[in-house]
């Protein structure tokens, strides 16, 4: 299933417009494509992962500082599984659906941070060349608001 463009919000859509201009026509674009400047309106709401043994686990490359999970600890250079709560296990299936579709994906689910549940909108996107996902890119949007309807990974189509 796909999710439309229109449901993204305005931050996640513009990061997929300028991902889908790096790709410039392949299927993800490489993570030489762009500079890291070229990333400062999405800084601090972003993850860089590194997949491990094919996505069995991810490596934090880069850490979100900007958002409550970057308050709970600085995971930069610590796999996902060092979490060692029950974020490893949608975090991981999350992370790998992006590895097994070299694909966009989004989802938002509630999490349990500390004594408080928060909800954030993922937007992550594949680098990598050819069909060989090299890293992803995962941005953290809060959601505000009511929340009833959680979206499980569903591919967005560029």
């Amino acid at each position: 299933m796909s999710v439309a463009k229109e449901l993204l919000k305005e931050n996640e859509l513009s990061l997929l417009q300028f991902w889908d201009s790096c790709r410039a026509g392949r299927t993800m674009p490489e993570r030489s494509d762009f500079k890291p400047e070229d990333l400062y309106p999405w800084l601090g709401y972003l993850h860089l992962l590194e997949p491990i043994d094919g996505g069995r686990d991810f490596r934090y490359v880069i850490f979100t500082t900007r958002t409550l999970i970057g308050k709970d600890k600085d995971m930069t250079g610590k796999c996902v599984s060092d979490w060692g709560d029950d974020r490893v296990v949608h975090a991981i299936r999350l992370y790998r659906s992006v590895v097994d579709l070299a694909n966009p994906i989004n989802n938002a689910i509630p999490e349990r941070h500390e004594d408080d549940w928060v909800v954030y909108s993922r937007i992550c996107l594949p680098l990598g060349t050819q069909d060989t996902v090299t890293h992803v890119v995962s941005m953290l949007t809060p959601v505000k608001g009511d929340y009833s309807d959680p979206i499980q990974p569903t591919v967005i189509e560029p």
